[in-house]
C-alpha cells in the first residue's frame, strides 16, 4: 500500500489534464453489468437509433444513459422505427426520464437525492451436483438449495458526489461442496462513492468491470470473479477529443487500481496491485475500436522490499521480465474491434442487421507478444425478419501454440480474485464455443436458449470436455418488477482430464426482483 495513494494522484492528474476537454457531466452511480439495460440498449443499438454508443467499456454509468436514450429519442422522431423498438424506447425512457431530462437541460434533474430503496431481489437456485457457474460476480452455488438477497442504494450530492451500496445476504446448503455445512453469509457486495467534475471521475470502492466486445466471455476482465476493491478514473460520458483527434469519433477511457485478496487459491501473493488502462474509440457509427492492458504486480512477498514511485512505473510499463524481483509483473494487453452492419435486410433479407466482434490477446512474451488468445463473435438481429429475436455466435481460445498454460497463470501472479478468473470464465489451456438464441417477443416478456461447449486442458492428454443447455425466461409486470426463471443441464467427460470420469449436473433457479 506504501505509495498507493500518491500514485493515484499523480495518474489523475495526468489523465485529467490530458482529457479534461469534454462536454458537462454530472455525478452518477453506474449501472450494474446484471442489468436489463444493457439487454435494451443493445436493441437500440441494433436498430440504429443509438450511433455514439460505446458498448465494449461497461458498466455504463446513468448520465451516459441518459444521454444515449436522448440521442435516441431525437432519432427516433426523424427516422423510421418499427413498433418493437419504440416499444423498448418508451419503456427506458420512463425508467431513465430524469437522466434524460439532466443531458438535455444542465440542472434538469435534482441536485441531490438520496434513493435507499433503488432495487430489491430475491432468487432461489438448486443444483443437483457440482454444476459449474460464471460470470455470476464471483457468487457461488452448491449442491442443494441456494437463495440470495440483495438490495441496491443511490444518492447524489450537489451534482459533484454519487453513492451506491449493494449489500447482500447468501444462504448456501453444503457450502464448499462439503455435506451437511451449510453457511449464510452478510455480504457488502459492491459500495463505491464518486468525485465528479465536469467529465472527469473518480470512483472509489468496490465494483464490477467488463473490458471488451464479448458477451460470453472477456479475455481480460469480466465479472466472472468478485467486484474489485478499487480506485477508477474515467469520462463517464463519451466525448470528442480537441484538434484533430476529434475524428476519431467518441471517445471513453478507464484506468484503475486495485488491491488483490489474500485467499490462497488466487495464487498470487496476498495484497497484490491489478492496474487497468482501457480506451475506447468509434470513429463511425458502425465502427468501434478499444484497447485494454492489464498489470499484475507486487502484493506481499517475504524478503522483498517494497515498490517506489520510479518502481511502479517500470512495473506497470517496462517490457523487460525481472525474474522475479520487486520491478517484475505479469503483464496482458487485447485488442477489440466490433463492426455492426445495418440495413442488410434490404439486399438479403437473413436479418436486419448483423454485428461482427473480435478480440484478440497478447501475454507478457515476446514483442509483439507471442502467448495469444482471441475471441470471435457474430450476432444476427431480428434475424429471419422476425423481431426481436437474435442468434448470437461466439468462440474463444486460450491456449496459446508457443505455450498453452500462459494465459491466466503465472508463477507468481495468476490473474485470479478470490480464487476465480476475471478474464474468461474458461479459464486457462481451453477453448469454447457458445451459442444462443434470444428472443424479445415485446418489452415485457423475453427468453434465451442457449449452448455452450467448453474445453479444458487442451495440452493434455485427456481433454476435458463440458456441454451446457440453458433456458431462461423473463416476464416484466406493470410497476417494473421482473420474474425470471432458469433451467440449465451440464455433462461433463473427462472430469479433471482423468480418463473416462463423467459428471451431469443440473440447475433450476427463479428471481423476482423490483425496481423502484
Amino acid at each position: 500500500m506504501k505509495g498507493f495513494l500518491y500514485k493515484i494522484l499523480n495518474v489523475s492528474m495526468i489523465v485529467g489534464s490530458a482529457f479534461f476537454y469534454s462536454t458537462i457531466s454530472y455525478a452518477s452511480v453506474n449501472i450494474p453489468l446484471d442489468s436489463p439495460f444493457y439487454t435494451d440498449i443493445q436493441t437500440l443499438i441494433a436498430h440504429g437509433v443509438i450511433k455514439s454508443d460505446l458498448s465494449s467499456t461497461k458498466p455504463f454509468t446513468r448520465s451516459e444513459a441518459g444521454r444515449l436514450l436522448a440521442e435516441a429519442v431525437d432519432n427516433a422522431e426523424t427516422e423510421d422505427i418499427s413498433p418493437f423498438t419504440s416499444k423498448i424506447l418508451d419503456r427506458m425512457v420512463k425508467i431513465y426520464r430524469e437522466e434524460i431530462s439532466e443531458a438535455r437541460i444542465p440542472g434538469g434533474a435534482p441536485s441531490t437525492y438520496l434513493k435507499p430503496l433503488e432495487e430489491f431481489s430475491i432468487t432461489y437456485d438448486r443444483q443437483d451436483g457440482p454444476f459449474s457457474i460464471f460470470n455470476n460476480e464471483g457468487i457461488e452455488y452448491f449442491d442443494g438449495n441456494n437463495a440470495v438477497i440483495e438490495f441496491q442504494s443511490s444518492a447524489r450530492l450537489w451534482r459533484v458526489f454519487s453513492f451506491f451500496i449493494q449489500p447482500m445476504v447468501i444462504y448456501n446448503e453444503n457450502y464448499g461442496g462439503i455435506e451437511g455445512n451449510d453457511e449464510t453469509e452478510f455480504r457488502l457486495h459492491k459500495a463505491y462513492l464518486k468525485f465528479t467534475v465536469d467529465n472527469f471521475e473518480i470512483q472509489a470502492g468496490r465494483d464490477s468491470l467488463w473490458w471488451g466486445p464479448g458477451y460470453h466471455g472477456a479475455l481480460l476482465l469480466s465479472n466472472n470473479a468478485r467486484p474489485f476493491d478499487m480506485i477508477k478514473i474515467s469520462n463517464p460520458r463519451a466525448t470528442l477529443l480537441p484538434w484533430f483527434f476529434r475524428y476519431l469519433g467518441p471517445f471513453r477511457y478507464n484506468v484503475f487500481f486495485a488491491i488483490l485478496d489474500e485467499e490462497l487459491a488466487s495464487e498470487h501473493p496476498p495484497n497484490s496491485e491489478l492496474f487497468g488502462l482501457r480506451f475506447d474509440f468509434k470513429p463511425h457509427p458502425v465502427l468501434e475500436l478499444g484497447t485494454s492492458y492489464l498489470v499484475h504486480f507486487d502484493g506481499d512477498r517475504p524478503g522483498i522490499e517494497s515498490l517506489s514511485f520510479s518502481d511502479y512505473f517500470y512495473a506497470l510499463f517496462s517490457e523487460v521480465s525481472r525474474g522475479g524481483d520487486k520491478r517484475d509483473s505479469n503483464k496482458e494487453v487485447a485488442l477489440d474491434i466490433t463492426l455492426t452492419i445495418p440495413n442488410i435486410s434490404e439486399t438479403v433479407p437473413v436479418a436486419d442487421s448483423i454485428e461482427l466482434y473480435a478480440e484478440w490477446g497478447g501475454e507478457d512474451s515476446d514483442y509483439p507478444p507471442d502467448r495469444r488468445a482471441y475471441l470471435l463473435g457474430m450476432v444476427f438481429n431480428d434475424i429471419f425478419m422476425a423481431q426481436g429475436l437474435k442468434l448470437r455466435t461466439e468462440y474463444a481460445r486460450l491456449s496459446p501454440k508457443s505455450v498453452p498454460t500462459a494465459w491466466y497463470k503465472h508463477s507468481i501472479w495468476s490473474m485470479k480474485y478470490y480464487g476465480r478468473v476475471f478474464g474468461h470464465h474458461a479459464g486457462t489451456d481451453s477453448d469454447d464455443l457458445f451459442i444462443e438464441l434470444f428472443h424479445q417477443i415485446n418489452p415485457q416478456f423475453l427468453y434465451r436458449l442457449a449452448f455452450d461447449k467448453e474445453r479444458s486442458g487442451l495440452s493434455k492428454e485427456y481433454i476435458q470436455e463440458k456441454q451446457q443447455f440453458f433456458l431462461e425466461a423473463r416476464y416484466g409486470f406493470k410497476g417494473w418488477p421482473n420474474f425470471t426463471v432458469r433451467y440449465s443441464y451440464e455433462e461433463i467427460d473427462n472430469v479433471a482430464n482423468v480418463k473416462d470420469s463423467t459428471q451431469e449436473n443440473h440447475f433450476i433457479g427463479a428471481e423476482l426482483s423490483f425496481w423502484f
